[in-house]
């Protein structure tokens, strides 16, 4: 069901606007400015029909100033909600704040909630021409699932952003996984990164003079600093990515030939792990069931896709480089000489 609107929903949010300034314009005023500011041409008797129709279905709290005539809002915090072309749109935000589900616990996720329930097909009470703009909604239909992140401490999601915003150095203590006690770090926080289930800070640590990723669980003590640094506006951590392995990445680019079969080799085929790749037939390897292929491609991320080839176990097999061989090997030969 689509209800084209567009134009007024263009008019209603400018005469919002309008309003919500506490100017207190009055109703010629308004058509003035809505022609010369907003370029949207409009009529008295028009202007008065798009009032009526903001209190009475949008419940806009409107009066005019008995001295100036001029119009205001009762409730200073009003602001109309907002418009959609077409019920599919609805739905979708709010497939989106199902898919927010996966990362709870964070004020990230609470913000957005607000946003998505304003957003909801569920909280939109408009009518036009008779018809509700009202629709079942099919997200309980569309799932998604992944492994929530350890909780973290909301103040830590805070001043990270309050950091981020002002561009500020922050101090905190870290304790690495393989560490036996935390250590103290002053980092320049350049991004939040979401990955595999875990909170991520990309940033610049000016005690190692490196960029450096951290866990947010794992930071502890953490405080701001006065101390201000300069981002380029278009910074972005997925540009020191070659390869799509979540956010493990190196300096060092290896070109890559892995061979797959069986579940692996299908997997594969359907997913994009760099933009150069290139999947071919192993002809010379094709493996119990004929199916082997070897998947080719230039990647930094040298950690992440050792961890990703071993997951296979015999369905994935390194050829290049040598570096991921000996490490496929070694892994290998520490996994037969496990006894338990």
């Amino acid at each position: 069901m689509k209800i084209d609107f567009t134009e007024k929903a263009k008019r209603f949010k400018a005469i919002d606007k309008l309003i919500a300034s506490g100017k207190k314009y009055t109703w010629e005023k308004i058509i003035d400015k809505l022609n010369t500011e907003y370029k949207i041409r409009t009529s008295k008797t028009s202007f008065f029909r798009d009032i009526k129709e903001l209190k009475d279905k949008y419940r806009a709290p409107i009066k005019t100033d008995p001295v100036t005539n001029g119009y205001y809002y009762t409730d200073p915090a009003y602001t109309i909600p907002p418009f959609y072309t077409d019920t599919d749109a609805a739905n979708a935000a709010e497939l989106l704040k199902t898919l927010m589900e996966v990362i709870p616990d964070n004020p990230l996720y609470n913000e957005a909630q607000e946003v998505f329930n304003s957003l909801s097909p569920q909280k939109m009470h408009y009518t036009f021409n008779g018809i509700r703009l009202i629709e079942n909604t099919t997200s309980d239909r569309v799932i998604f699932l992944g492994a929530p992140n350890k909780e973290i401490n909301p103040e830590v999601f805070r001043t990270i952003d309050r950091a981020m915003k002002q561009n500020l150095e922050i101090t905190f203590n870290y304790k690495s996984y393989n560490a036996k006690e935390s250590k103290g770090r002053i980092v320049r926080p350049y991004q939040l990164i979401y990955d595999n289930g875990n909170w991520n800070l990309h940033g610049y640590d000016t005690i190692k003079r490196a960029l450096r990723r951290y866990t947010l669980s794992k930071m502890s003590n953490l405080k701001i600093t006065k101390t201000t640094f300069k981002l380029t506006p278009d910074y972005d951590f997925r540009k020191l990515i070659i390869g799509n392995f979540g956010c493990l990445c190196e300096d060092k680019v290896f070109e890559y030939k892995i061979h797959l079969h069986g579940y692996a080799a299908a997997y594969a085929k359907d997913r994009i792990w760099s933009e150069d790749q290139e999947i071919k037939p192993d002809r010379k390897n094709p493996g119990p069931k004929k199916d082997g292929i070897i998947l080719s491609f230039e990647s930094n991320q040298f950690l992440a896709i050792s961890r990703w080839v071993w997951q296979w176990a015999d369905e994935a097999i390194p050829y290049e480089p040598v570096e991921l061989v000996k490490d496929w090997k070694e892994r290998r030969e520490r996994v037969m000489r496990v006894n338990f």
